[in-house]
């Protein structure tokens, strides 16, 4: 059993203080790549806390990269954990010589983490009661293979008003996140295809696919976007995208390439485009671009959002929008598995959606992080190495793009700021193909979950452990 010493008035959350210890056992060795963790309710059992408490911990650390769970089998650890991949041999476990700074004080620049402290807790706990005394024997049923009907009404609903996607709610697929529904789709598409990735891309996605069975091609990218002529020459029948938001360039795909990419896939029958749109609704400069789904004529584009990236990552709620004669096939083949995700949670998250709750909590998170990443580029630019840094993808998301036009390698700038306890990741570890990997170091940052202080220290840090280089420019 894990050794964690819960401080309850520690005015740090008691959540935070288990992700702490985890990610400390993690960098030390104390627990290996891939073991697993103990239960939600075993742990929470030792540590006399709640189980709610255990799985939000969990959660953030899943989103952190630092863990990954699979279902009904519990969280393990991830061996590509930050802090077993990006911190040097002479930092990751514990040294006798001083440091002057304290380990504790370790800032994670978190591409896939969120601002957990904005979770409208008391509207949540409003909604959950009234679901509790109103759904009562409701909640203890088997929910529908495609998720309860009312959920997809709402996220229809949703769809229509902020992305101008006209979809039925029999179109509509919830399941318990995207990663999870990226396996159904592997299942539903059949693992015999080809299935083409984005290079530099979403290192996880590309796991799901392969562990479902699926032959996964790495296809480059340019300014645009996904390679056209890369794609045709892959022999894929099936391309995962992210048009809105491209992971990790930020870069943002303009309406030809849209268009390039949908008579691709409208070229053959059996061929499909998965859109995933993570972080389109995260958008803070100039009107969003339309959808490939929205865009689509021939019915072959399969969209994707989640909704761990606006309210929380332990909210496991994702969705996919399948074409009609897709969403017939999940009914005949698929119909006797359950959905994923819980009734209670289902029924929830429609009462937030129709009565406008999450309109407002999105609203309120967009100026939140517009405001920490206006910040975050202030102080980029204002720095004395601000001359030496080109920032993309600006326009959305949760991350940026740094390129850092110094002597040093991309390593040595990881290495540099985790010696200054900042972890920070590079471009090419979303790299497959070594070769492919820009000759100028790129640093992503991921700044959703930092307070506005950890941002400021965290920038400085980070910056300042890279004034070296500047000096042997």
């Amino acid at each position: 059993m894990l050794t964690i010493l819960l401080n309850p008035s520690n005015p740090e959350p008691l959540y935070q203080q288990i992700c702490t210890a985890i990610r400390e056992d993690i960098a030390q060795g104390v627990l290996h790549p891939d073991e697993k963790l103990p239960s939600r309710r075993a742990l929470s059992a030792h540590l006399q806390t709640s189980i709610v408490t255990v799985q939000t911990a969990y959660e953030q650390l899943a989103a952190e990269g630092y863990l990954y769970s699979r279902p009904r089998a519990g969280y393990f650890v991830d061996p590509d954990a930050p802090l077993l991949a990006h911190m040097p041999k002479e930092t990751a476990f514990p040294s006798s010589q001083p440091t002057k700074t304290d380990p504790d004080d370790r800032i994670v620049f978190s591409t896939s983490g969120v601002d957990l402290e904005q979770f409208p807790f008391a509207t949540w706990a409003k909604l959950s009661r009234q679901v509790l005394s109103s759904k009562q024997e409701k909640l203890l049923q088997s929910p529908p293979a495609m998720g309860l009907y009312e959920l997809r009404v709402a996220i229809a609903a949703h769809l229509r008003a902020f992305r101008d996607i006209h979809a039925t709610p029999e179109q509509i697929l919830v399941g318990a996140g995207t990663e999870y529904l990226l396996g159904i789709l592997v299942q539903l598409l059949g693992a015999s295809r080809r299935y083409a990735v984005e290079e530099p891309g979403y290192s996880k996605g590309k796991r799901i696919l392969r562990s479902n069975g699926a032959s996964v091609i790495d296809v480059p990218m340019d300014q645009n976007g996904l390679q056209l002529a890369a794609l045709q020459q892959s022999g894929a029948s099936v391309a995962h995208v992210t048009p809105s938001h491209q992971f990790p360039t930020g870069m943002i795909m303009p309406v030809r390439r849209r268009a390039e990419l949908l008579a691709w896939a409208s070229a053959q029958t059996d061929r499909y485009l998965i859109e995933d749109d993570y972080d389109s609704e995260l958008r803070f400069l100039g009107k969003p671009l339309p959808s490939l789904y929205s865009m689509d004529t021939s019915g072959h584009v399969i969209y994707m959002n989640t909704f761990a990236r606006t309210l929380a990552p332990s909210l496991r709620i994702g969705y996919v929008v399948l074409p009609p004669p897709l969403a017939k096939q999940f009914e005949q083949d698929f119909s006797f598995y359950s959905s994923s995700v819980p009734c209670f949670e289902q029924y929830t998250l429609v009462h937030f959606l129709q009565e406008g709750y999450f309109e407002r909590h999105l609203n309120r998170m967009k100026k939140t992080y517009r405001q920490r990443q206006k910040r975050l580029t202030e102080l980029l630019r204002s720095h004395p190495l601000g001359a030496y840094l080109h920032i993309c993808g600006e326009a959305a998301g949760l991350h940026l793009l740094l390129e850092v036009q110094l002597p040093c390698t991309e390593q040595e700038l990881v290495q540099a700021a985790a010696k200054a306890h900042v972890v920070v990741y590079g471009l090419s570890d979303y790299y497959e193909t070594p070769q492919a990997v820009p000759p100028t170091p790129q640093i992503v940052l991921g700044y959703a979950c930092l307070s506005p202080e950890e941002l400021e220290q965290g920038t400085m840090r980070l910056l300042d452990s890279w004034l070296p280089f500047l000096r042997k420019h």
